[in-house]
């Protein structure tokens, strides 16, 4: 059986009008129109060919657009680095969270005979966050003691406020106080905070009221809170009532300059500085304390200054805390500061978000590495006791993704000293291994 040539054209033209692109459908009926002037095809098939084709066109179309429509109404799902679900008008998000840092320390107590050679599971962190509209919620929680702690359990009210972030947290979160302790860990250039860091002379968490406003090159954050959650309460009487103002300003792109102030009410647990001198389980600590029955409250300053400049980075956070008495023994003073400087061999730079420190990405996929040191001072005058103390940090981070980090810091008390004499001047080796999303 013969075919003429224009049956195999007309089937063709079918054939491709149906499965070629939109793009390709005006060069088709151009060809159709050569073909009909050179009398290859009839006048009769080439208006069925161009019916066929535009009816093609018309079923493509509608497929295309009922597409679209599913596609515009499907949430987006972000895997790269975490796991985020969000719907497609950005409302509506939901995202889980987590961490684990697994250390391995060595300290030499300096002929003490007070060490610590071991492992510990630092934080091992599961929780979740997300928004609803202009509400954002955010609860985690630590079980690296074997029971969980509660860390941020909070509803937020997110808004704009002459045109400038502003944030409102209720529940748990940090207070308003100190670079160094709301820097998260996740982030920290060093595994260890400096002393005065996420203790009562500059605390973390606590439950309570907190906002926060946020310019191009200034925030002003403010929060009212009555100690951490224990138990899921906290208690006035017990805690006091914690007043906290910070403020950032970036008189440049590249530098932060913030300062901080936070009274806090007297209480029922009293005043209590305690911290391990080298590492988190170091049995040497540095500290002092102001009974409950003479302790009247608190008030503390702060200031802290950061740099960054292309793979280089510094950051210096002075402290200045007083415990005040009620007049049964002297006011007790601790005044602390650290200054810290770090340099990526592999050309990354440190990040600020929110005034704080933001992840690392490296450039390559062989990973990024950080040198870092940091000098810190503390010295306490009380009543009774007299310390001072300075520590010299030494560390190197390899961060292999953005997610997974693994750090070797080594501590050395450089002076350690009190009233009545010297004190031992522990070192201290660490490792960490770590991840996050």
């Amino acid at each position: 059986m013969k075919l003429k040539t224009s049956s195999l054209l007309i089937a063709g033209a079918l054939f491709g009008a149906a499965v070629m692109p939109a793009q390709a459908d005006e060069a088709m009926m151009d060809l159709l129109k050569v073909l009909r002037d050179q009398g290859t095809i009839t006048a009769q098939n080439y208006d069925l060919l161009k019916n066929a084709a535009a009816a093609d066109k018309e079923a493509t179309d509608a497929v295309k657009a009922d597409v679209a429509k599913v596609n515009e109404s499907m949430p987006k799902i972000t895997t790269k680095g975490k796991i985020k679900i969000e719907s497609a008008d950005g409302k509506y998000s939901f995202q889980p969270i987590g961490r684990v840092m697994w250390d391995a320390v060595s300290t030499d107590g300096d002929d003490s005979g007070k060490e610590f050679h071991g492992t510990e599971l630092r934080r091992a962190r599961l929780g979740f966050q997300g928004k609803v509209e202009d509400f954002g919620y955010k609860f985690e929680a630590d079980f690296a003691g074997g029971d969980a702690s509660i860390k941020d359990a909070y509803v937020s009210y997110n808004t704009k406020l002459a045109g400038n972030k502003t944030s409102i947290k209720l529940g748990q979160s940090q207070i308003a106080f100190g670079f160094n302790t709301a820097a998260s860990s996740k982030y920290m250039t060093f595994m260890d905070r400096p002393w005065y860091a996420d203790k009562a002379t500059s605390p973390a968490r606590q439950s309570g009221v907190a906002a926060k406003v946020s310019g191009k090159a200034w925030s002003a954050a403010t929060s009212v809170t009555q100690g951490s959650l224990k138990d899921g309460t906290t208690e006035e009487n017990e805690a006091g009532t914690t007043f906290a103002l910070r403020g950032t300003f970036m008189p440049m792109k590249s530098v932060q300059v913030g300062a901080g102030y936070m009274s806090v009410s007297s209480n029922a647990e009293g005043f209590k500085f305690s911290n391990h001198l080298t590492a988190h389980e170091d049995p040497l600590k540095i500290g002092t304390a102001l009974s409950s029955n003479d302790y009247d409250g608190s008030d503390a300053f702060e200031m802290d200054a950061v740099g960054i400049f292309g793979p280089f980075h510094a950051l210096a956070e002075y402290n200045a805390y007083a415990a005040n008495s009620k007049g049964n023994t002297d006011d007790v003073d601790v005044n602390s500061y650290s200054v810290e400087a770090g340099y990526f061999l592999t050309g990354e730079s440190m990040k600020l978000k929110h005034g704080l420190w933001g992840g690392i990405t490296p450039k390559s996929s062989a990973g990024a590495w950080q040198l870092a040191a940091r000098y810190e001072n503390t010295a306490i005058d009380g009543d009774s006791i007299e310390q001072e103390a300075d520590m010299a940090t030494f560390g190197v981070n390899y961060y292999a993704n953005k997610n997974v980090r693994f750090m070797l810091d080594y501590s050395q008390v450089l002076s350690n000293e009190n009233n009545a004499g010297d004190l031992p001047e522990p070192s201290a080796v660490k490792f960490r291994a770590q991840a996050k999303w």
